[in-house]
């Protein structure tokens, strides 16, 4: 009889590490979607948290100026990641929130053209009055006074502020962000869209819309734009593809970084290079699981539409959070970290290292505000936002600093060996001839006979007579092993 089916339970992926809404929200998306990695399902998440909270709030770690808290994340997967259906889970109040804001948008519109066409009208009769007082000789210096404060008066043009960023320019982009307080927020599962877009070619503005800091757009015959404290979410699930016009070029031996890497762009993220799963991700669907998303989309639908009421109520400040008096110690502790690991074990990275410290501030005020009302960020989130933030280091420099390339004479080694291990059961180990080798590799005889050379002097190989024309190979695949007889 065939054997029951096993269950193994669904591996951790540091699910626990989020906010309790965001966890089983997460749990449900990786149930919907088996083939999803569940690694990006967590990373997406972060952004989408932070989006809705990042206009709300500042951090202001000790000694620091205050700093936005929105966490930016860059997901890599390719063709059948699922990188679609994840979004979809997750963007839908977003995407709500845009028809909202437009409908909201036509009825301010119209109530702002009538209160205008009103105010015209009243000033034609002031002015008619006016002129009727003037004819006869009559005093109109409180008529005057009436129409003068008319003309100052001016009525605050609606704004239309849909947050979800669509095929924006850099003069779209301040349009949108013009005023005070103002968001926008890149949340999409076509990430090349945006990479291959003209906001690249501004990448010290994008710098700036992260870090929260002002941005200024000169128009020569209309209204100049001007963003005061914007706030901008990077949520971008893309292919490799549409990521290697961005990777460092090797020329001469030596790597040219792409301006966007730089200029610490990319160093800003959360990057991560999701794991394909033909297994599927385990994690089995639950009855739960659509009261699970349902909480989590009502919960960001909340937010959003407090940030809207805010910015129509005149702009509100965001509310200023600061760390527990318990997590000061270990925040000291964190800026020693992260200085030695600037000059030392991540000096190779030392961008994104000098980035961890805020990049963990940022996370660790997303997770605080999720899960607690008060004004404190808990060591609890600390020390997450910490570990979290420390995992990505290793994704960034996957995809931003690949190890450099083998110097030519250590490539023609490893070229030969796989060679040889390739063919290993077509192949008399005792006498192989190298002649064929170089023809097939492509490796001339001067850089064969030095790759033989160096094998030998490595105790690989020997050679036959002393030349290179044919070498034994026994010595690599005849390891001598251990056998215990019972």
């Amino acid at each position: 009889m065939l054997t029951p089916l096993t269950a193994f339970p669904a591996p951790d992926y540091n699910f626990g590490m989020l906010p309790p809404l965001a966890a089983a929200a997460a749990k449900a998306v990786c149930a919907k979607t088996p083939e999803a990695c569940p690694a990006m399902v967590r990373t997406h998440m972060l952004s989408v948290l932070s989006s809705a909270v990042a206009p709300l709030y500042v951090m202001s770690p000790p000694n620091w100026t205050p700093i936005p808290i929105g966490v930016n994340t860059l997901c890599i997967a390719d063709v059948g990641g699922s990188k679609s259906p994840v979004h979809e889970c997750m963007i839908q109040p977003l995407k709500d929130h845009a028809r909202d804001s437009f409908a909201r948008y036509e009825v301010a519109r119209t109530e702002a053209s009538a209160a205008s066409a009103e105010q015209k009208f009243h000033i034609k009769l002031l002015k008619a009055e006016i002129a009727r007082c003037l004819r006869k000789q009559e005093t109109a210096q409180d008529l005057l006074a009436t129409l003068a404060e008319l003309h100052r008066t001016t009525t605050a043009a609606p704004k239309h502020r849909p947050r979800l960023a669509s095929n924006l320019d850099l003069e779209s982009l301040l349009h949108q962000l013009d005023g005070e307080y103002e968001a926008v927020d890149f949340l999409t599962d076509e990430g090349d869209k945006l990479l291959s877009s003209s906001l690249m070619r501004h990448v010290s503005d994008l710098v700036d819309l992260i870090d929260g800091k002002p941005l200024e757009f000169r128009r020569e015959k209309k209204k100049h734009l001007y963003a005061s404290q914007p706030r901008g979410t990077f949520g971008l699930l893309a292919q490799s593809a549409a990521i290697e016009p961005f990777r460092p070029r090797c020329k001469r031996n030596e790597y040219t970084e792409h301006k966007a890497v730089r200029l610490g762009f990319f160093a800003r993220f959360l990057v991560c290079v999701a794991q394909p799963s033909p297994m599927g991700n385990r994690y089995a669907p639950a009855g739960d699981d659509d009261e699970a998303l349902s909480n989590l989309h009502e919960t960001l639908k909340e937010l959003y539409d407090l940030h809207q009421d805010n910015q129509e109520a005149g702009g509100i400040a965001p509310i200023e959070l600061a760390f527990a008096p318990d997590a000061l110690g270990y925040w000291d502790e964190l800026c020693r970290i992260t200085h030695n690991l600037k000059f030392g074990q991540l000096a190779h990275i030392a961008d994104f290292v000098s980035k961890m410290l805020n990049l963990t501030a940022r996370l660790a005020a997303v997770l605080h505000v999720w899960e607690s009302q008060t004004h404190y960020v808990s060591i609890s989130c600390l020390q997450r936002a910490w570990a979290l933030v420390y995992w990505h280091a290793t994704q960034y420099e996957l995809v931003f600093v690949p190890p450099p390339p083998l110097p030519q004479q250590e490539a023609d080694v490893a070229a030969v060996i796989e060679h040889l291990k390739i063919f290993r059961f077509e192949t008399d180990y005792k006498e192989v001839p190298t002649e064929p080798i170089g023809l097939l590799l492509g490796i001339p005889s001067n850089r064969l006979r030095a790759a033989l050379l160096r094998m030998e002097q490595r105790d690989l190989i020997e050679l036959c007579g002393g030349k290179t024309a044919f070498i034994n190979c026994m010595k690599m695949f005849s390891r001598s092993r251990n056998i215990t007889w019972r």
